[in-house]
């Protein structure tokens, strides 16, 4: 009912419908390329509330998965853990945000008043970047899972390509690299 409900609104507003396609389909026809697709790939979507998956081999759709966890967990996980706003907590991930908190200097600090926080509070960087690789560990663990199940754990030559805004995470692609067993990239257009 939802989809019959949205293009009942896209014909009401005078445009056209072509053709439905699948999210993870649409996100790995994006983004993977053919010669990807023959050996082998999955493509995961790291969106707000969602991660999709879409596997390739041989050139056909293999396997797809929706899981319950995306970057707005990742967030959440950054306003609790730092006891601030969702919104400084959103800033704090896209201006400060790292997978590798080995590489960050425990003296490396923020001030969350200068990203929008009532008053002034001394956070660590690396505090941080702990609560952020722990919630992408858990992405990689249910991605992991999903290959788990399709016998295609470690074995895709063509490795993980990463869409959506919750990949722009720096140090996410060589943190996949290491929890997948995979060749890791971002992928586009």
């Amino acid at each position: 009912s939802q989809i019959k409900n949205l293009m009942k609104c896209v014909f009401r507003a005078g445009l056209e419908i072509k053709e439905l396609v699948y999210s993870p389909l649409a996100s790995a026809l994006a983004v993977a390329t053919p010669r990807q697709k023959e050996l082998g790939v999955v493509v995961a979507t790291i969106g707000g509330s969602t991660t999709s998956i879409a596997v390739f081999e041989e050139g056909d759709l293999l396997h797809t998965a929706i899981l319950p966890i995306g970057s707005q967990h990742i967030t959440s996980d950054i306003a609790i853990g730092l006891r601030t706003s969702i919104e400084v907590a959103e800033r704090v991930k896209i201006e400060y945000g790292t997978t590798r908190p080995s590489e960050i200097s425990k003296k490396d600090e923020i001030d969350l008043a200068a990203l929008g926080a009532p008053e002034s509070e001394i956070v660590s960087r690396k505090l941080v970047a702990e609560i952020i690789e722990a919630r992408v560990e858990e992405i990689f663990e249910k991605i992991e899972k999903e290959l788990k199940k399709i016998a295609r754990d470690g074995m895709l030559p063509a490795g993980v390509v990463f869409t959506g805004g919750g990949a722009a995470l720096t140090g996410l692609v060589d943190f996949a690299k290491k929890k997948l067993r995979l060749p890791a990239s971002l992928g586009y257009p």
